[in-house]
């Protein structure tokens, strides 16, 4: 959900809904600790917590309420005792910049969030509190069970030579995996149906651009979309290449036992020259180099695009153009593959923000109690979301914390619970999050077009359902590699990336296939080679 909660801005109609599924719901556990209640209730003064954080773009507040003083801070407060000082604050875009100022003159408040190069930077150092007896003590039982149910990848990531050194923000990787998307209106009218190859989407993106699906005499549009970026949000490239067997920016194990980059494989180099082909008959928009996922998600929504590929929640953008085209209807499909049965569907490693705690903090227990409590009042039996996630006027709470973490398989288990609720017409299984799912849907089903987002997703067809089966069938491809950036990959990353980006555009929009090969041998040169040796490394050392 990497991603959701600094996207609310763009329609006001899908400004609540994409908050709740970022946010905070009731759960049924109750694990509230004895040192939480304790930190509120019986110290005689306040502790003091320096921190700095970025600052969402979406940031809204009502009254007089700001990062410094808000229901989130005065919780603090009343509950553990802890005064929040933040020392600075500055807009997403600028933080990673300031924060290597801090890190560099070792000017560093008690609790700050780093990304994975910073959080290597920082252990390296020796800069960083020890967490791993303060997480085994303090943390309460539902804390732990959500930050291990990924299996542990994410705790294991933020440990070194054994000692846990950051918290990680929970995420999940599921809930990052591609649907294709596919106007199922415009199916019905060129008389097609839903693919169950590659080839069929392929085919379908000629149909929708050649014969004119949207009625309307002019040749304006396109089968396929595509953002400039090529990855991730919205019109992503993701599952067309899993079609192919290809797992672009992912770390996959070969039949000797290693670990490869997806990016080099030769199923790559099919699915780029297929795309290619795409391209020049002119089912992709020539223009898709400088349109944005923002871009892309207008022109679906201006009947300008028929099919692409993307994530759960994508159709929360596209819920005014709902109301404003009501005969319009989009459908999540399961990854298809080159032949009828499905394919592998990657899972990215989702964590990429990390807390830490300075090691000359004086009380490092108090992220633990802040994670606590932010959990607990999220999701746990004490949960209150119309406090603490989305309030009446859709400001984003959640945002407010300096800790935040949410349940892996939140969105999914939700979608199979309400559902059921659905089917049952019983909602006492529901928490408070889930209610409100299953409300705007049954609001849709009574003609409220408002709930129609809410369908596409949490409904018994919607894309967490394509995602539950992605799970229950074993159709997941994991990337093999959850560990701290390597040394060649902090250094090397962007240049590879970068890369990466120019030489698949130049293929897709027609530069030579053979600047693939050359890729991969400048991918290996540029670094690859090192980072592959050290990705290796890593490996083993964990069997």
């Amino acid at each position: 959900m990497k991603k959701m909660k600094s996207l609310l801005s763009l329609f006001a109609a899908a400004a609540v809904l994409l908050s709740l599924l970022a946010g905070c719901a009731k759960s049924e556990t109750n694990n509230s600790p004895q040192a939480t209640e304790e930190a509120g209730q019986n110290s005689d003064e306040m502790i003091m917590v320096t921190a700095v954080r970025p600052v969402p773009d979406d940031l809204k507040f009502e009254g007089s309420d700001t990062l410094d003083n808000n229901v989130w801070t005065r919780l603090y407060e009343s509950d553990l005792g802890i005064k929040l000082n933040y020392e600075w604050m500055v807009p997403i875009a600028q933080y990673e910049q300031k924060l290597n100022i801090s890190i560099a003159s070792n000017d560093l408040p008690d609790i700050f969030q780093v990304n994975a190069s910073q959080l290597k930077q920082l252990a390296t150092d020796g800069q960083l509190a020890d967490l791993t007896a303060i997480f085994d003590e303090q943390a309460s039982d539902y804390t732990k069970d959500v930050l291990s149910q990924d299996g542990g990848n994410a705790l294991a990531s933020a440990k070194f030579d054994g000692k846990l050194l950051a918290i990680p923000k929970m995420a999940s990787g599921l809930g990052q995996a591609n649907v294709l998307w596919i106007r199922t209106d415009w199916l019905k009218k060129l008389n097609l149906e839903a693919p169950k190859t590659i080839e069929d989407v392929n085919k379908i993106a000629e149909a929708f651009t050649k014969n004119d699906p949207d009625g309307n005499q002019a040749n304006d549009t396109f089968g396929l979309g595509l953002n400039k970026d090529l990855w991730g949000m919205f019109a992503s490239l993701e599952g067309y290449f899993n079609g192919y067997g290809a797992y672009p920016n992912i770390w996959v194990k070969n039949e000797a036992g290693q670990l490869e980059s997806g990016n080099i494989q030769p199923e790559v180099k099919e699915g780029l020259l297929n795309l290619q082909k795409l391209f020049a008959s002119g089912y992709i928009d020539p223009e898709f180099g400088v349109k944005d996922s923002f871009k892309v998600s207008a022109d679906a929504s201006a009947n300008k695009i028929g099919m692409f590929y993307g994530l759960f929640w994508n159709m929360g953008w596209l819920s005014e153009a709902k109301t404003a085209h009501p005969e319009m209807e989009w459908t999540p499909y399961a990854l298809v593959g080159k032949e009828d049965g499905g394919t592998l569907v990657q899972v990215p490693f989702p964590i990429n923000t990390y807390y830490v705690v300075s090691k000359n903090a004086k009380n490092p227990e108090a992220i633990i109690q802040m994670l606590n409590l932010q959990l607990e009042k999220c999701f746990g039996a004490t949960a209150e979301p119309e406090v603490y996630n989305v309030d009446a006027a859709g400001n984003p709470i959640f945002e407010y914390p300096l800790v935040y973490s949410e349940p892996p398989m939140k969105n999914p288990d939700a979608q199979v619970k309400v559902t059921a609720a659905l089917e049952q017409d019983d909602t006492s299984a529901l928490n408070a999050e889930e209610l409100s799912y299953y409300n705007s849907i049954k609001a849709f089903r009574g003609g409220d077009l408002a709930g129609w987002g809410t369908e596409m997703m949490y409904g018994p067809e919607g894309s967490l359902a394509v995602i539950n089966q992605y799970a229950e069938n074993g159709r997941v491809m994991d990337d093999a590699y959850y560990g701290p950036p390597t040394e060649a990959m902090t250094q090397k990353g962007a240049i590879l990336s970068q890369t990466q980006l120019q030489t698949f555009t130049e293929i897709i929009m027609g530069g030579d296939i053979g600047k693939f090969d050359k890729y991969v041998d400048d991918w290996k040169t540029l670094g690859g080679d090192q980072i592959t040796q050290e990705v290796n490394a890593w490996y083993v050392d964990r069997q």
